[in-house]
């Protein structure tokens, strides 16, 4: 028999696996590649840094949008289990492209890469 500390240690240690797993599962086991450049921790997260990484974002999604390829990124919180990685709004695709944990330039290159999805979206539909 596990002595009491044993089994809330143990307790405790598989949450921790089951929720970094929970996190990083779309991002880590992806079948694609991300198309956001940015780090997902930066130590520049300045204004010029954020405007760059909102450029990129556009310019990454009408390039995608032009390729034909059309999705929404995520990041966050894990995606809900059993729920379509499809986007409501646009019926888009979904790519987890990170976790919960992401700077600014990363958070703002995924804004502006969906911001211009949805934009192409509301014009084309």
């Amino acid at each position: 028999m596990m002595a009491p500390h044993s089994r809330v240690r143990a307790g405790i240690l598989a949450a921790v696996a089951l929720m970094a797993g929970g996190l990083l599962a779309g991002h880590l086991f992806a079948a694609e590649d991300s198309p956001i450049v940015s780090k997902e921790l930066s130590t520049d997260n300045g204004p010029a840094a954020t405007t760059a990484a909102r450029e990129r974002g556009a310019a990454t999604a009408a390039r995608d949008i032009k390729a034909g390829t059309l999705r929404i990124l995520y990041f966050g919180k894990p995606w809900s289990m059993g729920k379509p990685l499809v986007d409501d709004a646009t019926g888009y695709r979904v790519q987890v492209v990170a976790g919960c944990v992401v700077g600014q330039p990363f958070a703002a290159e995924v804004e502006a890469y969906n911001g211009a999805m949805r934009e192409w979206h509301a014009k084309n539909r």
